[in-house]
């Protein structure tokens, strides 16, 4: 009865916030700080700071649960890494996925264009303000935050072969694009909720149970990679990538495991009624306990499971002397 409670509110906000669209004003920025890092050869890039020029656009649509990046007259950005000069740019237009977290996530993978050396390269890099992984190596972006923030947000993306020269090399490259919109939109009105139902954190496991619901009638992409980050304050509690995701078992049932077996993720489908919603457990071994100076203690999680970002900010209360976290 309490998993079919939290649907039914669920559903009852999606249709709310479907009901009352209020048109939001498009947004500008610039990329401002950038960082280029190739991880292996420790080289990463001075980026020139942002001119006039260097302003996008960002128009919002609540209709269609997306942002669209108009970069149409933002020229490549100038930048030296060890000593070799080059510009990057990213495409002209490209969407992405806006949700109710304030989280954005590209709909595709990007060529993001390298000239040095007398050369150009296209280095496909998939943006997110979530998570992004590349060889056992996981980034974190920033999504818009509160009302009471500023609009501010960075998107992050990750591979292993980058194809570049000299002085990144070939292999891993990773980037950072920081961006202040403004004004600030809101994503009250967007699709994309999760209800944290259970959590228990002790020394050797962390376990979650929670419900989301994507927003539409389509079933998420559970067999793409899956990923997760929980952590508080300054530590990470646990961290988890499933390159596999989820492989269906049964009508409505998907299961995945990481590589070396350390983390599961299980999903179901609660109901077809109107939008669709799933139950979503986690089990990760290995966790960090951290120190638990207060009560409650604060933890963010952050995951993209079936091609769905968000995330949840909860208080965890302390139990058994600080041994062990409990929500609710």
């Amino acid at each position: 009865m309490r998993v079919r409670g939290w649907s039914l509110v669920l559903l009852v906000a999606a249709r709310a916030a479907v009901a009352h669209i209020v048109p939001i004003p498009a947004s500008t920025c610039v990329l401002d700080p950038v960082e280029i890092v190739a991880p292996a050869t420790g080289v990463a890039a001075t980026v020139a700071p942002p001119a006039a020029a260097d302003q996008l656009t960002i128009h919002w649509d609540v209709s269609t649960n997306q942002a669209q990046f108009d970069l149409a007259s933002v020229p490549p950005r100038s930048f030296v890494a060890a000593g070799v000069s080059g510009t990057f740019a990213l495409p002209t237009f490209f969407s992405a996925t806006f949700t109710h977290s304030g989280d954005l996530t590209a709909t595709a993978t990007l060529p993001v264009v390298f000239a040095m050396n007398g050369s150009t390269v296209a280095v496909s890099l998939m943006l997110t303000t979530g998570l992004a992984a590349a060889g056992g190596t996981i980034v974190a972006g920033a999504p818009i935050g509160p009302p009471t923030g500023d609009g501010r947000f960075t998107l992050v993306g990750i591979t292993t072969s980058s194809g570049l020269g000299p002085p990144f090399g070939p292999g891993m490259l990773s980037v950072r694009l920081s961006c202040l919109a403004t004004p600030r939109p809101d994503p009250d009105q967007f699709a994309g909720q999760t209800t944290l139902v259970s959590g228990n954190l002790t020394t050797r496991t962390l376990n979650l149970r929670a419900i989301f619901a994507p927003g539409g009638t389509a079933t998420p992409d559970f067999p793409a990679p899956a990923i997760l980050r929980i952590s508080s304050g300054g530590t990470v509690i646990a961290t988890a990538y499933l390159p596999a995701g989820l492989a269906q078992r049964g009508r409505s049932l998907f299961v995945g495991r990481s590589d070396d077996g350390r983390a599961a993720v299980g999903v179901r489908t609660l109901h077809r009624s109107g939008q669709l919603s799933f139950l979503m457990g986690v089990r990760i071994q290995g966790a960090t306990l951290p120190a638990a100076s207060t009560t409650p203690v604060p933890v963010d999680i952050t995951y993209e499971v079936g091609g769905f970002l968000s995330r949840m900010s909860l208080p965890f209360r302390v139990k058994h002397h600080g041994t062990r976290l409990h929500f609710p």
